[in-house]
């Protein structure tokens, strides 16, 4: 007997990979013996094919050719999904939607005339989580009551800690971190310098932490590199793991850092899912606050609507809701 097959699109960031744990929990204890397959970008597969809740990973969307294009419509119709559940609800998943005419198979997601729309004139003001959770429950996935907005389950990554064999790269120790420490994220999101802090304000950051005992952490991708060089001007001794540490790794430090300080990229993302104490600085200039804040089990916003306003001091007081440690120590 075949199995039936669930495809759930997930195009975007690592971070938007990690978020989606959440709804793929749900569709997993669902759709408890079928196949599901996730839709992504290469730089997600890793990731999604190790969680507990996928059974295959395809990265064969978008396409820029016609003749590719064609080639990928052509084998969804032929593997036959049963539902799709478009969690991106991008432009790419929703031209996706109407290649797939006059044989679309049961879709949920903002598509125009899709069999199970999600149209609520609300949802794009929410965080994905509660976005995610109430497209679910409009398929009947998960609570029948839904979730109040806040209160959506946030992913669960117990799970990563076993994906490393070698346990030791999940202690501080082994990347040359000293206990206390804490992660500064300066990339903020991709491509989107208005939503991120100054550099120069995490170098001073970076200063004052430690000159309170906490070893500073850099964190991100390949694209804050030269960012990493700037703030290691101005704190020299702030260690450096930029685009050093894979994603499993990066959650299992979290879980034992003091805190992670970033704005709405990826790394204060999964800090913050891992369970890291997490402090996001946000332009509600450029931003949703309810929308772009990360969710996690300590969390807390700083908001201003200009960033030059925002000093070191109030980040640290901020800190306190989560670390409330940290202005502890005397400074030097």
């Amino acid at each position: 007997m075949n199995r039936e097959r669930i495809l759930v699109i997930v195009l975007g960031s690592l971070g938007d990979a990690v978020l989606a744990l959440a709804p793929l929990a749900m569709l997993r204890d669902h759709y408890r013996d079928a196949e599901i397959t996730v839709l992504t970008q290469r730089g997600n597969v890793r990731f999604l094919s190790k969680s507990p809740y996928v059974d295959r990973v395809d990265v064969r969307w978008p396409q820029s050719k016609l003749i590719d294009k064609a080639k990928f419509v052509w084998s969804l119709h032929q593997e036959r999904y049963s539902m799709v559940y478009d969690l991106t609800n991008s432009s790419e998943s929703e031209a996706l939607f109407k290649l797939l005419w006059p044989f679309q198979p049961k879709w949920s997601g903002g598509a125009v005339g899709c069999s199970h729309p999600h149209v609520d004139r609300t949802r794009l003001t929410l965080h994905r989580l509660d976005r995610h959770a109430e497209q679910l429950m409009t398929c009947g996935v998960g609570p029948k009551e839904g979730f109040a907005p806040g209160l959506s389950p946030v992913p669960d990554l117990d799970w990563v800690e076993s994906v490393v064999k070698d346990h030791a790269k999940l202690t501080p120790r082994h990347h040359g971190i000293g206990e206390p420490f804490a992660f500064l994220a300066p990339e903020g999101p991709a491509a989107e310098p208005s939503k991120r802090w100054p550099t120069a304000r995490y170098g001073e950051l970076a200063l004052a932490l430690e000159a309170r005992g906490i070893q500073p952490v850099l964190v991100g991708g390949p694209a804050a590199i030269e960012l990493a060089v700037e703030i290691r001007a101005i704190a020299p001794k702030a260690l450096d793991l930029v685009a050093r540490l894979d994603v499993f790794q990066y959650i299992g430090l979290a879980r034992k850092s003091m805190l992670a300080v970033g704005s709405e990229g990826d790394m204060a993302i999964i800090a913050a899912a891992a369970g890291a104490p997490t402090l996001a600085i946000i332009n509600p200039n450029e931003a949703s606050v309810r929308k772009a804040a990360p969710r996690g089990s300590a969390t807390v916003g700083l908001v201003a609507r200009n960033f030059d306003t925002i000093r070191v001091q109030d980040v640290l007081a901020a800190a306190r809701a989560v670390t409330p440690t940290i202005l502890e120590a005397q400074t030097s």
